[in-house]
């Protein structure tokens, strides 16, 4: 199975890294990664990693975490927090890939008794 995963440098993606591995082949998509790097303020890059890969799961554990500066860089967190996790899914229903997207307590808390969506 092929596994695209946003985030690998942070503290959830680095470990989903190694977690997923065993499933199949774990393509890591960040700002610095090789080969295929993406940012997530960029949905152009984004739709070309997807394309790329064309993944059976695509998990997205990236995102704009300084959450006090979020309020200096509104475009810039709600890009990487809103609109990037849309195209990733937008794309996951396009290769028929599976998608996962993690987030905090910030955002969804837990306490709904259905979807959020």
């Amino acid at each position: 199975m092929d596994i695209l995963l946003t985030g690998p440098a942070g503290q959830i993606g680095w470990e989903l890294r190694r977690t997923l591995a065993p499933l199949g082949t774990v393509h890591a998509v960040g700002r610095a990664t090789r080969p295929l790097a993406a940012d997530l303020g960029d949905p152009d890059a984004l739709r070309a990693a997807v394309r790329a890969v064309r993944p059976q799961l695509i998990v997205n554990a990236a995102a704009y975490t300084a959450v006090d500066r979020a309020e200096q860089e509104p475009g810039l967190a709600m890009a990487v927090n809103a609109e990037a996790p849309g195209v990733l899914a937008e794309e996951a229903a396009r290769v028929g890939a599976a998608f996962i997207h993690y987030s905090t307590d910030y955002v969804f808390d837990g306490q709904a008794a259905g979807s959020y969506g």
